[in-house]
């Protein structure tokens, strides 16, 4: 299965066809269908290889609004013509792009190449196997905030380990004190290989007590105290601007001070 990014609403929608068609023919009928539109890092695993061009693509992507704008519309069409033939349409958010829209931002999404789809469930990614060893911190970060979250990986992406049966158990337990109504577990299949899949179904994860709070949550919500402020203050530069002007003129002070000694040190220095 490929990836779909922000400018492949044409193909997706060429690839709903395709399924729907199948669908009829085998008689099947769905309650709901998933999009998933991943973010391109593309650029951002290869940072650095060439940093002149990739802070340039970086530039690009954060001031060119009419981009993600077009690929936002793109979508939206094709979640309209998915309702209209009568089914609910799920999509799939990291974490940080919640914070992005929470600070009223579009900075995260326009970097991330994430067009802003109206669906009618939002599953939040919660992949504490992605974020060793902050995790936990995430989960219990975000958790709270989530009607429906998805845990996992259970099965490995060729980058992260899969997770333990330990860590999944630890995730099913903080989601469910946490209160998500919805739990999805992605690689499902690889549970049904373990054989973990019967404690599962069991619900015996179940719990009403949050976890003892560790240093890894306070770190994590001390990282998203930070982007969400960023977020906020990048969506709202007319705010920003008179905040860093003191700062600015304060540090040119400091810069003509540092000036002024030099000169006074290099006058000195030449006088003996």
């Amino acid at each position: 299965m490929r990836d779909y990014r922000m400018d492949d609403a044409n193909d997706l929608h060429a690839r709903y066809r395709e399924v729907m068609r199948w669908s009829a023919t085998h008689g099947l009928h769905w309650d709901a269908l998933g999009i998933d539109i991943s973010a391109d890092v593309r650029d951002t695993v290869r940072f650095g290889d060439n940093p002149a061009l990739d802070v340039n693509t970086f530039l690009k992507r954060i001031t060119n609004r009419w981009h993600i704008d077009a690929a936002t519309t793109s979508y939206q069409n094709l979640l309209s013509l998915i309702r209209a033939d009568g089914h609910r349409v799920e999509s799939y958010e990291i974490p940080f792009v919640r914070d992005d829209r929470v600070s009223g931002s579009t900075l995260a999404r326009r970097l991330l190449g994430l067009p802003a789809i109206a669906a009618d469930m939002v599953v939040v990614r919660l992949y504490s196997s992605h974020a060793r060893p902050y995790g936990p911190g995430l989960i219990a970060a975000y958790a709270p905030e989530c009607a429906v979250v998805a845990i996992g990986d259970v099965d490995s992406d060729g980058t992260n380990l899969p997770m333990s049966e330990h860590e999944l158990w630890r995730d099913l337990q903080h989601v469910s004190a946490c209160g998500v109504a919805h739990v999805y577990i992605a690689g499902f299949p690889a549970i049904v290989a373990h054989g973990w899949h019967p404690a599962i179904l069991a619900g015996g994860w179940v719990k009403r007590t949050l976890p003892p709070a560790e240093e890894v949550h306070h770190q994590i919500a001390r990282m998203r105290a930070g982007v969400r402020a960023l977020l906020w203050a990048g969506a709202r530069p007319t705010v920003l601007l008179p905040l860093l002007i003191p700062v600015l003129m304060l540090v040119r002070r400091m810069v003509r001070n540092h000036d002024v000694v030099s000169d006074a040190a290099d006058s000195g220095s030449n006088a003996r």
